[in-house]
């Protein structure tokens, strides 16, 4: 990923999204014995972009050329409020086995956490993933996308959509054994 990126002359700063190695360390229990995860963490530039709204009827050319970010595949939107929230990456994820994680409807796995803004206020933060095996090491974990929940945000089916939560553990291992991962019912 890029180091940095100037907008309006003004430098920020990627490398709190650089790839990073991390051990999880799931303890001892009755029936089984202490498993280390030597897991690498990787990041999508959705983390600091967004797309345009096309609800609302968006288009790129609704926004400033200056926060257009490309890539080979797509062009997307530089986000102030995304690109300060991912700062807090890659500790959260260093403490994702103390965290709920559940399924999305296209089967990545996510989790939301609570974090405090700089203005003092509480946000519902959620990180979607997928985990696949890697020869680098045991897991490669590829955060594929990162953003304050909008609150605004209503599921077309209007109805609470009821999730159960995973073990990010359960993953780890199922991942490693190559083991389908089920969907809680």
């Amino acid at each position: 990923m890029t180091k940095k990126i100037e907008i309006n002359e003004k430098e920020y700063d990627l490398s709190h999204l650089d790839v990073f190695y991390h051990t999880f360390i799931q303890n001892e229990t009755k029936t089984s014995n202490q498993k280390t995860y030597r897991c690498l963490i990787e990041f999508s530039h959705h983390c600091f972009t967004k797309s345009p709204n096309i609800h609302k009827g968006e288009t790129l050319n609704d926004y400033d050329t200056m926060l257009h970010y490309k890539t080979e595949k797509e062009t997307r939107i530089f986000n102030y409020d995304r690109y300060e929230l991912s700062k807090k990456l890659p500790e959260i994820l260093k403490n994702m086995d103390k965290q709920k994680c559940f399924f999305t409807s296209a089967d990545d796995k996510f989790l939301t956490i609570s974090i405090q803004r700089l203005d003092g206020t509480f946000i519902d933060y959620e990180i979607y993933f997928s985990l696949k095996r890697s020869k680098k090491c045991d897991v490669h974990i590829f955060i594929n996308s990162a953003y304050a929940k909008d609150v605004n945000y209503k599921h077309k089916e209007r109805k609470k959509i009821r999730r159960k939560p995973i073990s990010f553990f359960v993953l780890l291992k199922n991942t490693l054994e190559n083991k389908k991962i089920k969907r809680p019912k």
